[in-house]
């Protein structure tokens, strides 16, 4: 069964003879265990197409699955708790809230299912905070950590539920090289060690072609699809 399954999506703003298609039928599938790049020049339809298969924006056509179940018919409290279990999100600009501490951050996942904060949760956020080099820093405020500690913390939090798979937006986008760099290897033995699938979206080559697949889309249509060599 895919993790995530997209066939014939269409995406378009506005009506009538105003409307613009952002989405052009989009024809895809993610297997469990894949690394997959998805790229493509600015305005070529990314952020629309991620949101989709995030769950955070509707198609104007086709279908959507996630972990073979449609999500045309779900309502926004189903769209919730399929995502909460089925996703996990990086984005480049980690998000974290300032109010909560770096540990309550990683559990916020876990806490916006159970409908809060339990003891139960922490063992496994501070092991996952011990994972990527964040074990000692789980009382601090996202503020007192540097650009690629919050990024670290923003993918132990998208580990919290156990996602099979999880969807980054230009994770490695705010940072230097030699961060970007770590950041990207803690995805990599995430994917390695425990099989969890990554959709990476990425202007650098360099990330892109680590992956095992690429996805190019161009003017809101998917023009390529498969190894980095046959794509970039």
């Amino acid at each position: 069964m895919s993790l995530l399954a997209l066939s014939g999506v269409r995406r378009s703003f506005g009506e009538g003879a105003l409307a613009v298609e952002v989405l052009r039928g989009i024809d895809v599938r993610i297997e469990p265990g894949e690394m997959v790049a998805l790229i493509g020049p600015s305005g070529s339809g990314k952020s629309t197409l991620l949101n989709i298969m995030g769950l955070l924006d509707r198609a104007t056509s086709g279908e959507v699955e996630v972990g073979g179940r449609a999500v045309t018919k779900l309502d926004d409290e189903g769209l919730t708790q399929l995502r909460g279990e089925a996703l996990g999100f990086i984005f480049q600009f980690h998000h974290l809230i300032d109010a909560l501490s770096v540990l309550e951050n990683v559990m916020m996942p876990s806490a916006a299912l159970a409908g809060g904060f339990t003891g139960a949760m922490e063992p496994k956020a501070r092991a996952l905070l011990e994972a990527v080099g964040l074990g000692d820093r789980t009382g601090a405020w996202p503020r007192e950590l540097s650009g690629g500690m919050q990024q670290r913390v923003a993918i132990a939090r998208a580990l919290m539920n156990d996602p099979p798979l999880v969807l980054a937006d230009e994770p490695t986008g705010n940072l230097d090289t030699a961060t970007s760099d770590q950041v990207f290897r803690l995805l990599e033995a995430r994917n390695r060690e425990q099989g969890t699938a990554f959709l990476i979206v990425t202007h650098d080559p360099s990330l892109a072609r680590r992956c095992r697949r690429v996805l190019q889309l161009v003017d809101g249509s998917l023009v390529a699809d498969g190894p980095p060599d046959g794509v970039l």
